[in-house]
């Protein structure tokens, strides 16, 4: 029987030595990034976007309130024409829960808090001492209001702009707490005065507050978590 004429395979090219390798450490590193399929990506900001759960506890925060350039009404904020010193407080349950009054964001339209008492790492907590004498521990770290959820509970944000002379109301609003969710809650302020998710019922010339931003953390979270959502 006549043998069959073999051609040996041409050898491959050291190009695709190198190059192979490369595509595989790419198509790996596309599939963190966009996740397995059927899950959906990573939520931004480091917010879970959760529901709150009724009987639940949680901190709250408003971390930024944001301004019209006057008044309900029309008046300037200040005398001269400059920006209100605002400050807040949230009441739960008719009680004043948290306040700002000690961080009054000066002569700005958009005001900012942050929910730490100090610009600290978990591993500093318990080392440093507070002007008081008192140790940091997570639970005098945490600025902000510890509250729990109920099906019909409201949570009202009043915001004021401090003045020598007396302090003005500069806009309040009520949520209601079981709608809320973990995370950043973006509220508007529309024409009526009352608090929405929709931007675009946004009141453009009604004066006073026009938009902010509550922050919801579990606080059944472990303190390193609760102090990373809070920085």
């Amino acid at each position: 029987m006549p043998e069959i004429d073999r051609q040996e395979d041409p050898p491959a090219s050291p190009l695709v030595h190198y190059v192979a390798p490369l595509l595989i450490v790419l198509a790996v590193g596309a599939l963190f990034l966009l996740g397995k399929p059927g899950q959906p990506p990573p939520s931004k900001g480091g917010s879970t976007d959760q529901a709150v759960k009724v009987g639940r506890d949680y901190y709250v925060l408003v971390t930024i309130m944001e301004f019209h350039p006057r008044k309900v009404g029309g008046d300037k904020w200040d005398v001269g024409g400059s920006a209100p010193d605002l400050y807040y407080k949230i009441q739960w349950q008719g009680r004043t829960v948290f306040d700002t009054e000690n961080d009054v964001a000066e002569d700005t339209l958009i005001g900012k808090w942050f929910g730490l008492g100090a610009d600290v790492s978990i591993t500093d907590i318990g080392k440093i001492l507070m002007p008081s004498g008192k140790r940091l521990s997570p639970r005098n770290a945490i600025k902000a209001a510890l509250i729990a959820v109920d099906p019909d509970g409201l949570l009202v944000i009043r915001s004021y702009d401090e003045d020598a002379v007396g302090d003005d109301a500069a806009g309040n609003c009520a949520l209601r707490i079981a709608d809320l969710r973990t995370g950043d809650n973006v509220f508007y302020i529309n024409k009526r005065g009352r608090a929405t998710r929709d931007a675009t019922q946004v009141a453009r010339n009604r004066g006073g507050l026009k938009r902010l931003i509550l922050r919801v953390v579990d606080a059944s979270l472990p303190v390193e978590k609760l102090v990373g959502a809070f920085r």
